[in-house]
């Protein structure tokens, strides 16, 4: 770990923890205000208690301290007043007692909740990393659903240099709490983190495999530099060429980069390789239909169908390649079932526009108005939305 990532990681545990001490200091003034706190000798005043949280609802963690040790002298016993010194302690940034203080309050009250994050956190921010993260995972025991707890413990593993055990914690995190920013960037930052580890690990076991040359074309595709991308899956079936994946994902960039015929030839590869295949059927019709001759690429498209292809798509094709051959009635017909079978907003505005056409041709005026309105408002919602529009 180098020190500017240690720097990194302490304004942002410094950040977080400024949010979480402020949150627990709500919670321990609502648990104050509803009930006092108990010992053996029966209940007992917390004054120190309501004032403690109160400082730390206002940023006063040295009065805090005060408040909750004067809690302490009332009540010796109170897990929840120590857990409160705590608290007051890291947020005046004495790490060392906060831990001390924060693993009394676990001792007094070992299901206490938020007392073992607390320290985890504070062992954190002393760097003795391992041992927040056994601290984290206790507290997730005691509370699985701790969005904190759990965003926590996924920034300590990757400190920690563990990027795929760090991405569990994140991701269940995320799903708890979804559109979260800083979340969503800590679980972007563990799984790239895990996938160039193991794309090492891939590496160094043999430079010139398949997986290899697969992998560095999938990171390529994702780039937008489909050129490189077809280099990198020619070499991969050159190293494994009975495998039909590899094939479909080379046409798929050939498309990319307008080299049909190339595209043609590997979809080609692909069908030989796996008779029937959906996915092959539907890309070569397509390319037929786009491109060469309609009749056999309807032939194809129904194939494609036959196998369960993707419905939208496939019946969008199958219009569109019907209409080319002057078939206009039954075009008609699949152009209309693509609208119910949950297209794409490509797909569907695609076929808005087919179905224009080829209404005029049939002379169906109103069908066709309809078709053109709805092919304006699909426009209007796409401009609004590249525009930054709700």
């Amino acid at each position: 770990m180098t020190d500017r990532r240690v720097r990194g990681w302490w304004v942002v545990g410094c950040v977080l923890l400024g949010a979480l001490l402020c949150g627990r200091g709500l919670a321990i003034a609502q648990q104050a205000t509803t009930q006092q706190v108990t010992t053996q000798q029966g209940v007992q005043d917390s004054h120190g208690m309501d004032a403690g949280a109160a400082a730390l609802r206002r940023g006063d963690a040295k009065t805090a301290e005060e408040d909750f040790r004067q809690q302490l002298t009332v009540t010796p016993g109170s897990a929840d007043a120590m857990l409160g010194v705590g608290l007051a302690e890291l947020r005046e940034g004495k790490m060392g007692d906060a831990e001390r203080d924060l693993a009394k309050a676990s001792e007094m009250n070992p299901a206490m909740l938020s007392a073992h994050m607390f320290r985890g956190i504070a062992l954190f921010q002393m760097n003795s990393v391992e041992a927040a993260i056994a601290e984290m995972e206790e507290e997730i025991r005691l509370q699985p659903k701790n969005v904190e707890a759990l965003t926590w413990l996924g920034i300590m593993q990757l400190q920690a240099g563990k990027p795929k055990l760090a991405a569990v914690p994140l991701d269940e995190a995320g799903q708890l709490r979804p559109g979260d920013q800083n979340i969503l960037y800590y679980e972007v930052r563990a799984h790239t983190l895990a996938a160039q580890e193991s794309f090492r690990e891939l590496f160094r076991m043999d430079p010139d495999s398949a997986y290899v040359h697969r992998a560095q074309a999938e990171i390529d595709s994702e780039s937008q530099q489909p050129d490189k991308a077809i280099v990198e899956y020619e070499a991969a079936i050159k190293k494994s060429p009975s495998n039909a994946e590899l094939y479909e994902a080379l046409g798929n960039e050939e498309q990319k980069v307008s080299r049909v015929a190339e595209a043609r030839s590997a979809y080609e590869a692909e069908l030989a390789l796996t008779p029937g295949s959906a996915i092959a059927l539907f890309n070569l019709g397509k390319i037929q239909v786009e491109t060469g001759d309609a009749a056999e690429g309807v032939a194809l498209l129904r194939r494609a169908l036959e196998a369960h292809a993707s419905a939208a798509p496939t019946c969008f094709y199958l219009g569109l390649g019907l209409a080319k051959m002057g078939k206009n009635e039954e075009a008609v017909g699949w152009l209309e079932r693509v609208l119910t079978s949950e297209p794409s907003e490509f797909i569907r505005e695609r076929d808005e526009y087919e179905l224009v056409r080829v209404y005029q041709r049939l002379n169906r005026k109103e069908d066709s108005d309809g078709a053109l309105e709805e092919l304006k408002k699909l426009k209007a919602k796409a401009a609004a939305a590249g525009a930054g529009g709700p």
